[in-house]
């Protein structure tokens, strides 16, 4: 008998000891997660500027049972998206499925903003059926981005007719040029170049203008340079180009402006002479002896022709 009160009394601690040491049970379950988990995913715009991404999810089934999963997309409206709707997966097993956006990466003719850390997220929701009746849903997330798209436009504003405004020699004029982020993102000028074709005699002040290496350039940025004609400067249609290179992608966008210089000058000068002398007083006796020797010479001149005539006529 008191050997086997001992024997219950061991037993007794054995037995919680050893349910401590077995591993919990987990009934078999499923699960769902993105075969590439880095993200953003790039959208890769090609040259009309639309793209097709591809992303790849795996549905993991430990049932020991087949399973019937209903797979729904949500994404950005704009889009549209390939997806495989619903699909099985077999008792104990792991299967990869792909899903493909399509799309553009601009709207109106303007590229969607790509500076942000994401532009949207796809969301894929799995959801367990079985017969007609919902076990069990899981969903995933995974940001997507644009690639990046630079560039510039370069504008000049307050033109007449396509022109600038008409230089004179001698003088200046303001230009205003406004240089455009034709890309999806944020870009810097690289360089700058400024020259004038076909009036080499032209200058440029542009240290007022903003417009320089290293500056950076969200939306747009405006400018004022000015232009200036040395007063030789003949009439003739000149050309003013500017240049400018991105950072982003390393090209080069030019722009030239056409406009006039006048080199007629409209001034005239101070010390023109007078169209009328200034009279003698009436008294002046220089002017009447002028007038007397003037007479005697005449009258005198005409006794000589008289007396010659005379003397020819006698003689015959």
């Amino acid at each position: 008998m008191r050997r086997a009160v001992i024997a219950l009394l061991l037993l007794a601690f054995v037995v919680p000891a050893a349910d401590a040491q077995l591993p919990e049970f987990e009934p078999p379950n499923w699960d769902l997660g993105w075969e590439v988990e880095d993200e953003p995913a790039i959208m890769e715009l090609d040259s009309s500027s639309n793209f097709n991404l591809v992303l790849k999810f795996w549905i993991d089934n430990s049932r020991p049972v087949p399973g019937e999963f209903e797979v729904e997309i949500e994404t950005y409206d704009g889009f549209e998206v390939d997806d495989p709707g619903k699909v099985d997966v077999a008792a104990n097993a792991n299967e990869t499925f792909e899903i493909t956006i399509t799309g553009s990466g601009m709207l109106d003719g303007v590229f969607h903003d790509a500076s942000g850390a994401y532009f949207d997220v796809v969301k894929v929701t799995a959801t367990l059926d079985v017969g007609d009746q919902v076990i069990d849903s899981k969903e995933i997330e995974k940001q997507i981005q644009f690639s990046s798209v630079f560039g510039f436009e370069i504008e000049f504003q307050s033109l007449i007719d396509g022109k600038g405004p008409e230089i004179k020699s001698g003088t200046s004029e303001r230009v205003d040029v406004k240089i455009s982020n034709s890309g999806n993102v944020d870009d810097a000028i690289q360089k700058v170049s400024m020259s004038f074709r076909g009036c080499p005699q032209m200058n440029y002040d542009s240290s007022d203008s903003g417009i320089e290496q290293g500056v950076t350039i969200s939306d747009s940025k405006i400018g004022s340079i000015i232009l200036s004609a040395p007063s030789n400067h003949q009439d003739r249609i000149c050309k003013f180009l500017l240049t400018v290179t991105s950072e982003g992608n390393g090209l080069s966008y030019t722009n030239e402006l056409e406009f006039n210089v006048d080199g007629h000058s409209d001034t005239k000068s101070d010390n023109s002479e007078e169209e009328n002398e200034e009279p003698l007083p009436d008294n002046e006796p220089v002017g009447l002896e002028v007038e007397d020797n003037s007479l005697s010479a005449n009258s005198s001149v005409m006794c000589v022709l008289i007396v010659t005539l005379a003397a020819v006529f006698r003689r015959k």
